[in-house]
C-alpha cells in the first residue's frame, strides 16, 4: 500500500517509482492536505506528465526552467509558488536534475468549500504565474509539519485549522477567478444557500429532503438546484455525498469504529455503496485510506 494509491496525488508517471520517491521526501498527509517536503534531491526525467483532482502549490528551492502544464513550458524562479489546478497535466518539458522542492497539495472539495464560504463561489481555478513564498506561508507550513510530528492531544483540530489558514493564505495570494469584491445582492443569496447548506451538514446522515432545502432557500425545487449549482458548483446531491465522504475520512483517521459502523454513521444505506462511492472519490478503498493514514503516522 503506498500514496499512490491516493486520488490526491493522482496518476502517473511521476519522476521516481513510488516507494523511491517516499525515500527521498517527507510526505504529511491528513484529511485536506498533503504536503511534500524534499529531504534529497529529485531529478525530473523528460517530458514526463501527470494529473490529479487536488490543486497543487509547487515551490522549488532552485530554478525549474522546464515545467511543462499542458504542453506550455514555463519557468519558475526559486522560492516561487507556481498553482496546478485539478486535471491540470504538468510535469517537465526536459530533464531537470538536482531539484529539491516543497509540494502542497489540497483536496479539490476541501479549497472550493472554503472559498465558497470566503467568496460565495467555488469552482476555483488559478492562474499560472509565480507568486512569493511569502514568511507566513512558511510558518504555516512549519508549524503544520511541527504539529504532525509531535502526536499531541487535540493534533486534529490543530492541524485541520493550520490546513485551512494554509488554504486561505493560498486563495488571498494567489491570482484566481475569484470575485475581489463580494456585492450584496450576492450576499444575500448566498445567505440563502448557506441556511440549505447548514441543512445538508446538519442532516447528512439522515434523509435530506430536496424540497426543505429549496424551502429554507425560499425557492422552488427546480431553482434551488440551479442556484445551488451556480453557487457551489455542485448540485445539491453531489453536495451531500462530499459531506458524507468528508466526515468519513475524519472518522476513518480513529480505530475506535468499524468500517462499517463509519458506513451507516454517515448515512449510507449499504456497505458496497459506501465502499464504491469512497473509492471513486477518494482513489482507495476505506481499509486502505485508514492503512495509508497509519503507515502515515507511525
Amino acid at each position: 500500500m503506498g500514496l499512490d494509491q491516493l486520488k490526491m496525488l493522482g496518476e502517473g508517471p511521476y519522476p521516481l517509482p513510488m516507494n523511491q520517491f517516499m525515500e527521498i521526501n517527507n510526505i504529511y498527509l491528513d484529511t485536506d492536505i498533503c504536503i511534500i517536503i524534499s529531504k534529497l534531491p529529485m531529478d525530473f526525467p523528460d517530458r514526463a506528465q501527470h494529473v490529479h483532482d487536488s490543486y497543487e502549490f509547487t515551490i522549488p528551492s532552485s530554478a525549474m526552467p522546464y515545467v511543462n502544464i499542458e504542453n506550455q513550458c514555463f519557468y519558475t524562479e526559486k522560492n516561487k509558488i507556481l498553482p496546478f489546478n485539478p486535471g491540470q497535466a504538468h510535469g517537465s518539458f526536459r530533464p531537470m536534475l538536482n531539484k529539491r522542492l516543497i509540494s502542497l497539495n489540497v483536496d479539490n472539495d476541501a479549497l472550493n468549500e472554503i472559498a465558497y464560504s470566503i467568496f460565495g463561489k467555488s469552482n476555483v481555478s488559478f492562474k499560472q504565474g509565480d507568486y512569493v513564498f511569502t514568511n507566513d506561508l512558511k510558518t504555516l507550513i512549519n508549524s503544520f509539519v511541527e504539529e504532525y510530528n509531535n502526536q499531541q492531544p487535540g493534533r486534529k483540530l490543530v492541524l485541520k485549522s493550520l490546513s485551512t489558514q494554509i488554504v486561505v493564505h493560498l486563495l488571498r495570494n494567489i491570482d484566481s477567478n475569484m470575485p475581489l469584491i463580494v456585492s450584496s445582492e450576492y450576499s444575500t443569496a448566498k445567505i440563502n444557500i448557506d441556511k440549505a447548506i447548514e441543512y445538508i451538514r446538519d442532516q447528512y446522515s439522515e434523509d435530506v429532503s430536496l424540497e426543505e432545502a429549496a424551502r429554507i432557500a425560499h425557492l422552488t425545487p427546480y431553482h434551488f438546484i440551479k442556484a445551488f449549482k451556480a453557487y457551489t458548483g455542485k448540485t445539491p446531491y453531489e453536495y451531500l455525498l462530499q459531506v458524507k465522504i468528508h466526515k468519513a475520512k475524519e472518522l476513518l483517521s480513529s480505530h475506535n469504529l468499524t468500517i462499517t459502523e463509519i458506513c451507516y454513521m454517515c448515512g449510507f444505506n449499504s456497505l458496497s455503496n459506501f465502499t464504491t462511492y469512497f473509492k471513486k472519490k477518494v482513489g482507495v478503498s476505506p481499509s486502505q485510506y485508514r492503512k495509508i493514514l497509519s503507515s502515515r503516522c507511525r
